[in-house]
């Protein structure tokens, strides 16, 4: 089998205007603040060497790097037995893809536990995927990781994930995962527990995902954070979808309890597979701040 490269990219690029928002004095971004921004940059390397091994090598950019691009993928997958494999390397842990990709509106908003920094979206370690029963109903996900994304390892502490993911027909996926983390600081360790139903055709996807985490704290309370998520895209045309979201979060911190509600909604026209026009209203509502409302033009585009 030839070796091939297959290279590409992915952007995510907003006009935004803060309709309604915390003063700045109470860390809130300032209201009617408006302009133009870019959210995410994707350049990727997609490699096959054989027909058992192959990897991804991605750079990131973003809000949060100025502009700098990090490394956000590099790994090699092994498969190294019919449908198990093994991956090395910095890669997405088993913890929220499957309903990013039922979800299908990463461009809008990253999924529930990734937006509360509940599980990072990249762990480096070693990834075991494979099937449960023969048929692909069940399947099974499992990693050993830093617990630091992409940084450099400074401590013995480690992080285990487990997911099982059940189809029990074409549209139908329902997963149920956990992870548990050691620290070497303050922090004693840390517990999640996640599950996720959801619903894909061709031009519906329902997702409902809930999740609970607790780190516990050298002589101080644990911390909580639980919440839920409910989603939804309808194709109403060829290029049309109406996308919508609803999420809620209870997090307790030092016996005090912080709510927060998300709601986003949106309308995207799809002139080409690779392109995204969309128009869409985001309403954040903390406990502890005032509402925030942002109005964005969004533009996709892959290549």
């Amino acid at each position: 089998m030839a070796q091939t490269v297959e290279v590409g990219g992915r952007g995510y690029l907003d006009y935004f205007y803060n309709v309604a928002a915390p003063d700045r004095a109470s860390g809130g971004a300032e209201k009617d603040v408006h302009g133009f921004r870019y959210r995410r940059l994707y350049l990727t390397a997609d490699y096959v060497l054989s027909d058992a091994f192959s990897g991804r090598a991605r750079l990131e950019a973003n809000e949060g790097t100025n502009g700098r691009p990090v490394v956000k993928d590099l790994s090699l997958t092994w498969a190294y037995s019919g449908d198990h494999s093994a991956t090395m390397g910095i890669t997405p842990p088993p913890a929220f893809r499957i309903v990013e990709d039922v979800w299908g509106y990463r461009v809008l908003e990253k999924t529930i536990m990734d937006r509360q920094g509940i599980v990072s979206s990249r762990d480096f370690g070693l990834r075991l995927d494979g099937l449960v029963t023969g048929d692909g109903t069940v399947r099974y996900a499992v990693m050993v990781a830093n617990n630091g994304t992409a940084r450099p390892e400074t401590d013995r502490a480690k992080r285990v994930y487990g997911q099982l993911a059940v189809r029990p027909s074409e549209q139908i996926t329902v997963v149920v995962g956990a992870d548990r983390a050691g620290y070497d600081d303050a922090r004693d360790a840390s517990t999640r527990v996640s599950v996720f139903g959801g619903y894909a055709t061709e031009r519906v996807r329902v997702g409902v995902e809930g999740y609970g985490s607790r780190v516990t704290v050298r002589d101080k309370d644990p911390r909580t954070n639980v919440g839920a998520s409910l989603f939804g895209a309808v194709q109403v045309s060829p290029r049309w979808d109406v996308v919508a979201r609803f999420d809620r979060t209870v997090a307790t911190r030092a016996g005090a309890d912080r709510f927060e509600t998300l709601l986003l909604g949106g309308v995207a026209f799809n002139p080409h597979p690779n392109v995204g026009l969309i128009p869409n209203l985001r309403v954040r509502n903390p406990s502890d701040r005032a509402v925030s409302t942002t109005a964005r033009f969004t533009l996709r585009v892959q290549f």
